[in-house]
């Protein structure tokens, strides 16, 4: 997370509360300074000229995979030695992993960073969760709700162990389908019945959003903000600039077994 300075408007608005003329008591000048402190407060990054800017990193499958013989399968996965290599990279180097809600909640420390895993994949839970806890550090899972335990996606038990160590669970969509090709009716059905799931199996309240394979148009936002969602990822390269960005069209940092830990290092030391 990078941070510039106070606005030159805002500067000048804190010096103009000071030089008030005198017959405005100095409790009321102060007063004053306290209510316009709150309002240009760090947290509100779109109310100020500062940069917050946090990468926020993409893992699908955390296996091993023959390169030869699933090529495509080898280019979405991450293998487990590579992976604990990036996690002790983060520890050592003073990384602090986050979730998406700290992110609305302002609780963003110097060099914060969020990893997100797609899909609700069993291999999360059996292979980078452990990695994860080991190091003390949290994640944002991405739940496909109608593929909850089926086909190597995690069962409601292990979502539900998952949450209550702290991971973080946000909606995949109900079925993965390329929600802006989809209608009205079919897309409200895949954000709606999404939300509905996680609220009445794992009692949480939808949050974010991961968009399937990427894919959102003017709709799909339009439909994201009306049913409350605060934050939507994209697969679009970059690092989240929490100033300048929609929040419904945050971009990540694309990890997998390409990278290695000598490419993951690169990407985040070009970040610094």
């Amino acid at each position: 997370m990078r941070k510039k300075h106070l606005s030159f408007g805002v500067i000048i608005s804190l010096l103009f509360v000071f030089l008030l003329p005198f017959s405005l008591s100095f409790k009321n000048r102060t007063a004053l300074l306290s209510a316009l402190t709150n309002v240009i407060s760090y947290d509100n990054f779109a109310d100020l000229n500062v940069t917050t800017k946090v990468p926020i990193l993409m893992y699908h499958y955390i296996r091993d995979v023959d390169k030869n013989f699933d090529p495509m399968g080898w280019r979405l996965s991450t293998s487990p030695y590579f992976f604990e290599e990036q996690m002790k990279y983060l520890k050592e180097n003073g990384y602090t992993t986050i979730n998406l809600k700290d992110l609305e909640d302002g609780k963003v420390p110097e060099k914060a960073i969020v990893l997100t895993f797609d899909d609700g994949l069993e291999d999360f839970y059996t292979t980078a969760f452990p990695i994860l806890q080991k190091y003390g550090f949290t994640a944002s899972n991405t739940v496909i709700t109608n593929m909850v335990g089926r086909n190597g996606h995690m069962t409601i038990e292990q979502l539900r162990a998952c949450a209550r160590a702290g991971i973080e669970l946000i909606s995949h969509s109900k079925s993965h389908f390329s929600m802006s090709s989809l209608g009205k009716e079919k897309l409200e059905s895949e954000v709606y019945d999404a939300a509905d799931f996680l609220r009445n199996n794992l009692r949480i309240e939808p949050f974010g959003f991961v968009y399937p394979s990427g894919k959102y148009n003017k709709l799909v936002i339009k439909t994201l903000r009306e049913s409350g969602y605060k934050i939507a990822l994209t697969t679009n390269e970059g690092e989240a600039d929490l100033s300048d960005d929609d929040w419904l069209i945050l971009p990540r940092i694309r990890v997998d077994n390409r990278n290695g830990i000598l490419g993951f290092k690169k990407k985040l030391e070009e970040l610094l």
